[in-house]
C-alpha cells in the first residue's frame, strides 16, 4: 500500500493509541511465513508478504526506495524474523498498528552510512568508499547479492549490473558477500578500494532445486533416487552430443558411443537393460516434450539434467519410465539489461590409435615364404609388387584414407528482461570432421523461449528449437578396404611400371586394381570420392512448448502446456560405378525418407498447504499423447547418371516401400509429498495409462509408488555429532511400465508373395504373424534404499544408493506347434533381475583464498541376471545366447585353449587339426568339438555388460586460472575383437594384417595367435577379449582474464582455455576402440583432438 507522506505522518500519529494492542502485535510478528524470491523489487517482496501474513505494510516509496532489487530467502519464519532481515540492512524499522505495518528509517550510528541510497543525508562519513562487481565463476553478473560490514548491521546489494558501492571504516573491515545457490564469501578490505568478487555456486547445497517431473523439488526434500548435472558439467568437455555429458557424472547410467564416425550417438541405460527385445533407452523430457531427441540439442542450450533413476521418481511417468527418465531443462530469460554470451572453440582432430600394419617385405614373408614354410601355397605377386618389396617401398593405405580433422563450434545468446517478462534467444553451429576422407557432420541451432507474467494470476510463456544436421559418412568400404590392401600395390595409375600385366583400370588417375593379379579388393581411394560413394543423413527438427498457469488462490496453480515436435530426416546412398559394391557396373541408389510428429498435451493442476509443522504438495495431471511415423523408401539400379538419389526414375527401380506408424496414450496422473516437522518425508504416486497399440482389456494399466525419507541430521543425537552435516535415509518401492511394444504386434499381418497359378506367376498376401490380443506392458518392480550424507560442513558428501529391480512379461517369441501354422507367437514370458549400488562422492579437498582442488567421484555396480525364459521350464536358449542364471548378452562360444603345437601333432591329428590351428577346449572329452545338443563343447565365455564403471572429475583454481580433468574406467565387459575377424586377421592370405600380431610358425611357436596353416575352423575362439579400459578423457587448463583489463573492450568477462579431449587410453584390448564393438565395415579411428576456446560475456 503507497501513501504520501503526509498520510504517513498521520498513521505515526496513531501509534500511541496502538500500545493498548502490543498483545496482538506480537501474535502477528509470530505468524510463520514461507518466500524464496531472487532480484526483486523491495515493493514485489513486500506485497508478496502481505499476501503470506495477511497484512498490510504503509511506506513512503521514497523514503525506502521501493524500486531497489534484492534476494530473500525465509523457511517457515516468523513475520517478526522476516522483517528483521529484510529491513536491517536496509536501515528501516517498523511499528505494527492493527494489521498494519508502518515502515520508517531508523537513524545510523554516528559514522555510518547505506551509500546505496544517494537521498539520505550523510550524518558523519566513513573513511573509505569503496565499489565492486560481483559475478559468478563463468562471469555472470550476479544482481541482488547482500554485502555486509562484518560485525555489523551495515550492507547494500548489488544493483542490475552486478555493482556495488559502500562505505568503511578502516582497511580492518571484512565485507560477507551472500546470494541464494552460491557459497558465502568473506573478504578483507586491506588497502583496496574496489573489491571483486567471483561467487561460486553451492553445488552441494540441500537447498538446490531439483526437476522431479511435473514439478520441482528441494534436493533435501527428495525421497527417490535422482541424479543431476549443472552446466558447466554438462559443456565441460565440449561434447558434440549433450548425451556424452552423462557418461561418467551420472551414477548408475552406462553410456556408451555407437561408433566413431562424426556426429556419432551414444547408448544410454539407466542401472541395467530391463529388456531383451524392446528398447533400453530411457524417456527424455525436454522441456515438457516426452519423447524428444537429446542429441537434437545444443550442449550450451542446457541449463540442467535430472536422471530419475527408481521406479518411485519414474512411476510418475508410468508405462514410458522402465528404463529411466532423463529431465532437461534449457536455459530461461533472466530478469535484467540484455546480457550478451559467446563461447566459441576450434580443435584438430588427429587419429589416436592406428594399428600398425605390415610392410611390404613382412607382407612378403608372411604370405609367401612362411605359407611355403608351412606346407602351403603361397600367394602371386606381380613384377610391379616384386619391384616395390625388393627396393623397400610400402603404401600406407591407411595414411591415404584418413586425414586430420577440424572441430568447431560457434554459439552466441541474448538474455534479458523485466520483473514481468523475461526472454532469451541462441545460435549456434558445430562443425566436426571424421579422421576418414570425406566424412563431417554439421549441426545449426536456433533456441528462443519467452516467459511473462500477466497481472497477479496469470503467466505464459513458450519455448522452441529449431535443429538442422546433415551427416556425411563417405563410404562404408574406404577405411575396410585401407586395411585389407596390400602394401605392396600402388593407388596411382602412373606409379604402375606395366598395367596391361594385371589389367589394370585408370579412372581419374587412380589405379583400380593397385597394379595387383588380385581382382578382390580395388583402390580404396577410390571409395573416398563423392562421384563414386555418398553416404549422407540430413535432419530437420523442431521442438516446441507453450503454457499458461492461472494462479487463483494462495498456494493453488493452473498449468496447461502443449508440446510438439516435428522431424524429418533424410537418409541417401550412393554407390558408383567404381565404389567397391559396383566395380564396373552402373551406379545404384536410395533414399529413405522419415518424418516423424508428436504432440503432448497435459493440463496440471498444482496445490501446496503449509501448515506450521505440516507441509501438503499436491500434483494432478491428464496427460494426452500422440505420434505419428511415415516412412517411404525408394531404391534403384543401372542409373545412367551420377546423380545420387535425385534421378532414380531413370533407373531399374528394384525397391518401392511405404509404412505408417501411429501410436497414442492417454494418461492420468496423481502425487502427494507430504512433509512432517521438515524431517519425515512421504511421496505417494499413481498413474494410470492407455495405449492405442494394445488390444481392448489390456490397454490400461496402473502403476503406484510410495517413497519415505527420515532427515536423521535433523535428530538431536545425530545433531551433537559435529562431524556429519547432512544424513538423511529413503526407502521406496514402485512400479513402471515399458510402452515401446510395437504398434499393431497384437494384430495378425499380412506380407505380399509370389505363388504358381497354372503355370503362370501370381502374386498375392499371406499371413505373415500370429497376433496376440493378450500381449500386455512389460511390468518392473523395484526397491530401492538410499543414504544422502555430509560430513565436516560437507567438506565431503554424498549419496549412496542400493536397489533391487526385476521386470516381467518381458516380451519375446514363445515356439509353437507347427499345426498352427506359425513356429512362435511374441508373448509375455520371461523376467530379469537387475540388483545393483550406486556412490556419489563430492569432495572440497583444498579451499584458500587463492587456491581450491574439488572432486567428484561416481561408481557404478549393476548385476543382470535372466530369472526367466519362455514360462515352460526350458533355461537355456543357445540360438539366441540367453541362460536363465547368466547376464543378458551373453558370449557363448568355443573357449580358445592355445595354439596347436608341433609336439601336439598327432593329438590335434584326432580333431582334425595341425600345428598352428586354433585350439579349444574339449568340455566333455569325447575327442571331437561339437555343436550338438547332448555333446556341445561351447561355454558361457562372459557378457558385453560391464561389471562396474567409475568416473572421476577433479578441479583446481588458482587465482585466475582453472585446471579439470575427467578419468572414466570400465571394467568386465568382454566383446569380439573384430579386428580379427574375417579376412582381415586372417594370416597369410591375400590381404594385409596387424604386424602386431605373434603368429605362430615352426620356428615361432607361439601361443597366442594361429599361423598361416589351411585347417583352422575354431579361429573365432581368439577374438573375445577382456575390454576394461581406463581413459583419461579431458583435460582442460583455462584463465580468466581480470577485470580491469577488460573493462576498455566494455567486457563482463573472458575466459580463454585450452583442452585436450581422449589424451590417454589404456586397454587390453588389441581392437580399435575398447568402448564399443567396433567393426572396420562401418566406422572411423578413434580420435584425439585438441582446441583452444573462449567464453565471453557482455
Amino acid at each position: 500500500m503507497r501513501i504520501s507522506f503526509s498520510q504517513l505522518l498521520l498513521s505515526l500519529f496513531f501509534f500511541g493509541v496502538s500500545s493498548a494492542h502490543d498483545g496482538y502485535a506480537q501474535e502477528l510478528l509470530n505468524k510463520r511465513i514461507s518466500l524464496k524470491v531472487e532480484n526483486q523489487s523491495i515493493k514485489k517482496v513486500l506485497n508478496e508478504i502481505e499476501k503470506s501474513a495477511e497484512i498490510r505494510f504503509i511506506y513512503s516509496s521514497n523514503l525506502i526506495k521501493s524500486e531497489r532489487k534484492i534476494s530473500l530467502n525465509l523457511d517457515n519464519s516468523t513475520l517478526g524474523e522476516a522483517l528483521e532481515n529484510l529491513l536491517t540492512p536496509l536501515q528501516l524499522g517498523y511499528k505494527v498498528l492493527g494489521k498494519q505495518i508502518v515502515l520508517n528509517r531508523v537513524e545510523p550510528k554516528a559514522g555510518l552510512i547505506l551509500k546505496d541510497v544517494p537521498d539520505v543525508t550523510v550524518v558523519s562519513p566513513l573513511d573509505i568508499p569503496i565499489k565492486g562487481t560481483v559475478t559468478s565463476e563463468s562471469g555472470e553478473q550476479l544482481p541482488g547479492v547482500s554485502i555486509v560490514i562484518k560485525g555489523t548491521q551495515r550492507g547494500t546489494t548489488t544493483d542490475q549490473n552486478g555493482a556495488f558501492k559502500i562505505d568503511v571504516q578502516d582497511g580492518k573491515a571484512v565485507l560477507i558477500f551472500s546470494f541464494i545457490g552460491y557459497v558465502r564469501q568473506e573478504v578483507v578490505v586491506g588497502n583496496q578500494t574496489a573489491v571483486n568478487v567471483s561467487l561460486k555456486a553451492d553445488d552441494l547445497s540441500l537447498n538446490e532445486v531439483v526437476v522431479v517431473g511435473y514439478g520441482e523439488q528441494k534436493k533435501s526434500d527428495l525421497t527417490g533416487a535422482v541424479s543431476s548435472i549443472q552446466p558447466k558439467d554438462i559443456v565441460r568437455a565440449n561434447p558434440v552430443l549433450a548425451s556424452k555429458a552423462l557418461q561418467g557424472q551420472v551414477a548408475g547410467a552406462t553410456v556408451t558411443k555407437s561408433d566413431n564416425r562424426p556426429g556419432s550417438t551414444y547408448n544410454i541405460t539407466i542401472r541395467g537393460e530391463n529388456t531383451i527385445n524392446n528398447s533400453t533407452a530411457p524417456l527424455v523430457v525436454i522441456d515438457g516434450l516426452m519423447g524428444g531427441d537429446i542429441n537434437n540439442l545444443n550442449p550450451n542450450d542446457i541449463q540442467s539434467m535430472d536422471v530419475l533413476k527408481d521406479a518411485s521418481s519414474t512411476a510418475i511417468y508410468g508405462a514410458r519410465g522402465a528404463n529411466g527418465v532423463i529431465i532437461i531443462t534449457t536455459k530461461k530469460g533472466i530478469s535484467g539489461k540484455p546480457r550478451v554470451s559467446y563461447d566459441a572453440y576450434v580443435g584438430i582432430k588427429t587419429p589416436a590409435h592406428v594399428p600398425r600394419l605390415r610392410t611390404s617385405e613382412e607382407f612378403y614373408k608372411l604370405t609367401y615364404t612362411d605359407r611355403i614354410l608351412e606346407g602351403v601355397t603361397g600367394n602371386t605377386f606381380t613384377a610391379a609388387e616384386l619391384d616395390n618389396i625388393k627396393n623397400g617401398r610400402t603404401t600406407d593405405w591407411v595414411a591415404l584414407v584418413t586425414k586430420p580433422g577440424i572441430q568447431t563450434s560457434q554459439n552466441i545468446s541474448v538474455s534479458g528482461g523485466t520483473e514481468k517478462t523475461t526472454y532469451r534467444f541462441s545460435g549456434g553451429f558445430l562443425n566436426e570432421d571424421g579422421n576418414v576422407v570425406s566424412t563431417n557432420y554439421k549441426r545449426y541451432n536456433l533456441n528462443a523461449g519467452l516467459d511473462s507474467k500477466l497481472g497477479d494470476h496469470f503467466k505464459v510463456g513458450f519455448t522452441s528449437y529449431v535443429t538442422y544436421s546433415n551427416q556425411n559418412l563417405g563410404s562404408q568400404e574406404s577405411l575396410r578396404g585401407a586395411f585389407r590392401a596390400r602394401p605392396t600395390g600402388v593407388p596411382y595409375y602412373a606409379d604402375i611400371a606395366n598395367p596391361s600385366e594385371n589389367q589394370d583400370v585408370n579412372v581419374n588417375g587412380l589405379a583400380v586394381w593397385m597394379g595387383i593379379n588380385d581382382k578382390q579388393v580395388p583402390n580404396p581411394l577410390l571409395d573416398t570420392d563423392p562421384k563414386q560413394s555418398k553416404l549422407q543423413t540430413t535432419v530437420a527438427n523442431i521442438m516446441g512448448n507453450a503454457y499458461v498457469e492461472y494462479s487463483p488462490i494462495k498456494g493453488l496453480s493452473i498449468r496447461s502446456a502443449l508440446s510438439a515436435t516435428y522431424g524429418s530426416t533424410r537418409l541417401g546412398d550412393f554407390r558408383g560405378t567404381w565404389s567397391k559394391s559396383q566395380i564396373g557396373a552402373k551406379p545404384r541408389a536410395q533414399v529413405d525418407n522419415r518424418t516423424l510428429g508428436s504432440y503432448t498435451l497435459d493440463n496440471i493442476i498444482t496445490y501446496n498447504m503449509d501448515l506450521g509443522k505440516h507441509k501438503l504438495n499436491f500434483t494432478g495431471l491428464q496427460s494426452a499423447f500422440y505420434q505419428r511415423n511415415e516412412t517411404y523408401t525408394i531404391a534403384a539400379k543401372d542409373l545412367p547418371f551420377d546423380s545420387d538419389w535425385y534421378a532414380l526414375n531413370t533407373g531399374t527401380v528394384t525397391t518401392y516401400a511405404s509404412s505408417l506408424v501411429e501410436r497414442s496414450l492417454s494418461s492420468f496422473m496423481g502425487r502427494i509429498n507430504y512433509s512432517f516437522n521438515d524431517k519425515y518425508l512421504l511421496t505417494v504416486t499413481g498413474r494410470s495409462d492407455g495405449a492405442s497399440q494394445l488390444a481392448p482389456g489390456n490397454k490400461w494399466a496402473f502403476f503406484p509408488s510410495v517413497a519415505v525419507a527420515w532427515k536423521l541430521i535433523d535428530e538431536p543425537l545425530i545433531q551433537n555429532i559435529k562431524a556429519i552435516s547432512n544424513l538423511k535415509l529413503r526407502l521406496s518401492y514402485g512400479q513402471v511400465g515399458n510402452s515401446t511394444v510395437n504398434p499393431y504386434s497384437t494384430q495378425a499381418g499380412l506380407l505380399n508373395t509370389g505363388y504358381d497359378f497354372d503355370g503362370t506367376a501370381a502374386y498375392g498376401f499371406a499371413p505373415a504373424n500370429l497376433g496376440n490380443k493378450d500381449l500386455r506392458w512389460e511390468r518392473s518392480k523395484e526397491i530401492n534404499v538410499g543414504v544422502d550424507f555430509g560430513l565436516f560442513n560437507n567438506r565431503v558428501s554424498g549419496t549412496v544408493e542400493v536397489y533391487d529391480r526385476k521386470t516381467e512379461d518381458l516380451i519375446l517369441s514363445q515356439k509353437i506347434p507347427t499345426a498352427s501354422g506359425f513356429s512362435q507367437v511374441t508373448s509375455n514370458i520371461g523376467k530379469i533381475q537387475n540388483k545393483g549400488i550406486e556412490i556419489l562422492l563430492n569432495t572440497v579437498n583444498i579451499a584458500s583464498n587463492n587456491f581450491s582442488w574439488n572432486s567428484t567421484f561416481t561408481f557404478t555396480k549393476n548385476n543382470n541376471k535372466l530369472l526367466e525364459l519362455y514360462g515352460d521350464g526350458q533355461t537355456v536358449d543357445k540360438g539366441n545366447k540367453l541362460f536363465v542364471g547368466l547376464p543378458i548378452k551373453a558370449n557363448f562360444d568355443y573357449q580358445f585353449n592355445g595354439i596347436w603345437q608341433t609336439a601336439d601333432k598327432d593329438l590335434a591329428a584326432t580333431y582334425k587339426q595341425v600345428p598352428g590351428s586354433v585350439r579349444v577346449t574339449d568340455v566333455n572329452n569325447d575327442g571331437q568339438i561339437s555343436s550338438t545338443e547332448g555333446i556341445d563343447d561351447r561355454v558361457y565365455l562372459g557378457t558385453q555388460l560391464p561389471n562396474f564403471l567409475i568416473g572421476m572429475t577433479n578441479r583446481f583454481k588458482y587465482k585466475n586460472f582453472d585446471f579439470s580433468f575427467f578419468t572414466y574406467y570400465r571394467n568386465g565387459t568382454q566383446y569380439k575383437n573384430n579386428t580379427l575377424a574375417g579376412t582381415f586377421g586372417d594370416i597369410g592370405t591375400r590381404y594385409n594384417s596387424l604386424a602386431s600380431l605373434d603368429y605362430w610358425r615352426s620356428d615361432n611357436p607361439s601361443n597366442t595367435y594361429f599361423g598361416a596353416v589351411a585347417a583352422n575352423p575354431y579361429r573365432v575362439a581368439i577374438q573375445y577379449q577382456d575390454a576394461s579400459f581406463l581413459r583419461i578423457s579431458d583435460i582442460t587448463l583455462g584463465f580468466t582474464v581480470p577485470k580491469g583489463l577488460m573493462s576498455k573492450w566494455k567486457l563482463n568477462t573472458a575466459r580463454v582455455y585450452a583442452q585436450v579431449i581422449n589424451p590417454v587410453i589404456k586397454s587390453k584390448f588389441t581392437g580399435f576402440d575398447p568402448e564399443f564393438n567396433s567393426s572396420i565395415y562401418q566406422d572411423d579411428l578413434p580420435s584425439m583432438t585438441l582446441s583452444l576456446g573462449v567464453n565471453l560475456s557482455f
